[in-house]
């Protein structure tokens, strides 16, 4: 039976210093698993045995992060342990430098040379002694008591005085080459010198555990604890594999994970958390809110920001306002059509365990991951659906004369999705990306795949009916435009046209819609849908127009 400590503050050592390692007994820690949580942040599990003698035991548990934090500490050790201190350090070590194969030839070609200089100075140190010797003899033969002839010592003396010559050549040819050795092994050593100075491996930062334990009997002892480290985190991506007049798709479902957290992850098994624990946990409560009073706002500042779809500029100081049109992005009634239910397939469910509660979801991977602290993303597979879509094309003349296909998932609630880039890959061919965004309240989620070239449109100003007029203090301005929409394609197709018309909600600026193109008008948006059916080839034109009427003193800028 194993008791958990929760360790809160940071406890001083009893006795601990660096600089005593014999007083240590050293372990090396594992990390079985990670839990990695989205955006940043991972608790980091260790576990640890040695063998501990009976009575106070002082134990250095290394291979632990340098990003950790302490106060998240929690150790689980026996029943029969007593757990007396713990301090966290980050201290820095050296590795040491494993000679290499062209290190090795260089010692190779280094002992040779060495080899080769001793031998030089055992044959001068020989011809030195054989001198020697043959300086002797010529002593001996010219002072040695006997009679001889002139001629026998002319004869002794040129031929010792040529052997003596001949030693003190090969003395010098001997002391020529040991030079040469000496200076090529000075030279081969700096090189290695070198060599080694460039390999050596700098202090290494890492992590370590200082524990105190107290154990009733000696024996091998495990435990295991685990820390919040900040330096670790992970995002979502998608693969949507999109397959020809199918009704569904694939749904690769990955996330990429990055961690810095000073120790690589080796075959540790991962889960993946949808919790963020950096964020606030305390909730927010109201305050009394009291109004004050204000200067009165020019005429610009009270419509400023306040009129859905026209934004409002004084330009001047004679009071010149600007009306400048802008979409305001919202799903609209007649986009809410209700999809086939998504299906889930099985395929890495025999690897994935999906654990969800009322705050998050937990990905629990069953298998081993080899992470570096590199901070480079490394892609985890999660789960792979088969997703019902419904498939149509969108288009937006008005911002872009692009048609887009879209697909649009009902029911992805189930799909347990994070904000993400998705690539796009449609008949085996990569198309780009897209963004998956699960951050909204409506009943259908769409997503755009991409542009489709093969559909023509054209969004043109009627110029013969954009005729100005003024009545009295108001002038009345009349804007009418056409839609043509051309299918280019060998099948038939639908398409989601989409415009607008501005808004006002101030009595000074009017806005009517003068012809719709018997569109389906979302009014408190001021958008005007389309949804239109095209043969291969074929093509349709819409028209539609509004009219505005405001001051004469105001200046609108409406397109």
């Amino acid at each position: 039976m194993k008791r958990t400590i929760l360790l809160l503050l940071l406890m001083p050592a009893l006795g601990f210093s660096q600089t005593e390692d014999s007083a240590f007994l050293t372990i090396q820690a594992t990390m079985p698993a990670a839990t990695v949580y989205y955006g940043f942040g991972a608790e980091l599990t260790h576990q640890a045995k040695g063998n501990l003698k009976k009575g106070v035991q002082q134990i250095l548990i290394q291979n632990i992060s340098t990003s950790a934090d302490i106060k998240t500490l929690q150790v689980a050790i026996p029943a029969s342990t007593v757990l007396l201190s713990q301090q966290y350090a980050v201290v820095n070590t050296t590795k040491p430098w494993v000679k290499d194969v062209f290190y090795k030839k260089m010692e190779d070609s280094l002992a040779l040379i060495q080899k080769d200089l001793s031998l030089m100075r055992v044959n001068l140190q020989n011809n030195t002694i054989m001198t020697q010797k043959v300086t002797s003899l010529l002593e001996s033969a010219a002072g040695g008591g006997k009679e001889t002839s002139a001629n026998d010592i002319i004869k002794l003396t040129d031929y010792y005085q040529s052997k003596i010559e001949e030693l003190q050549e090969k003395a010098r040819q001997i002391n020529e080459k040991s030079d040469l050795l000496v200076a090529r092994t000075n030279a081969l050593q700096i090189s290695m010198q070198n060599y080694i100075s460039g390999k050596q491996i700098p202090g290494i930062k890492t992590g370590q555990l200082q524990l105190q334990l107290q154990t009733e009997k000696a024996g091998p002892v495990e435990m295991s604890f685990s820390y919040f480290s900040p330096n670790a985190g992970w995002v979502a991506s998608y693969d949507m594999r999109i397959q020809n007049n199918e009704n569904e798709f694939k749904l690769g479902y990955r996330a990429a994970v990055q961690q810095t957290t000073g120790i690589d992850w080796k075959q540790a098994k991962l889960t993946l958390s949808t919790s963020n624990p950096n964020v606030s946990n305390t909730m927010p409560l109201l305050s009394a809110w009291y109004l004050q009073p204000q200067v009165k706002e020019s005429l610009s500042n009270t419509l400023s920001g306040r009129v859905p779809g026209i934004d409002v500029k004084q330009i001047n100081s004679l009071n010149e306002v600007v009306v400048v049109g802008y979409e305001k992005r919202s799903m609209d009634d007649y986009e809410k059509d209700k999809l086939p239910e998504t299906e889930k397939p099985s395929y890495l469910d025999t690897y994935l365990n999906l654990k969800e509660s009322q705050l998050n979801t937990n990905f629990e991977i069953d298998l081993p991951y080899d992470i570096p602290a590199d901070g480079k993303p490394y892609t985890v597979a999660i789960k792979e659906e088969n997703v019902k879509a419904g498939f149509k094309h969108y288009a937006v003349p008005k911002l872009d004369t692009d048609a887009f296909l879209v697909a649009e998932i009902a029911d992805w609630e189930s799909l347990s999705l994070l904000p993400g880039e998705a690539n796009i890959i449609m008949d085996n061919i990569y198309l780009g990306k897209s963004f998956i965004d699960p951050n909204n309240t409506a009943d259908t989620m769409s997503i755009s795949l991409g542009r489709d070239k093969r559909v023509s449109i054209k969004r043109v100003l009627v110029k013969d009916d954009n005729k100005n007029k003024q009545r009295g203090d108001s002038k009345h301005e009349y804007f009418t435009y056409e839609l043509v929409v051309k299918n280019n394609k060998k099948q038939a197709m639908n398409i989601l046209l989409k415009d607008q018309y501005p808004m006002s909600n101030t009595k000074e600026i009017e806005v009517k819609v003068e012809e719709d193109g018997n569109a389906n008008i979302n009014k408190d948006l001021g958008v005007l849908n389309w949804k239109i059916s095209l043969e291969p080839g074929e093509s349709k034109k819409i028209r539609f127009g509004y009219s505005i009427k405001y001051p004469k003193d105001l200046q609108l800028v409406i397109r």
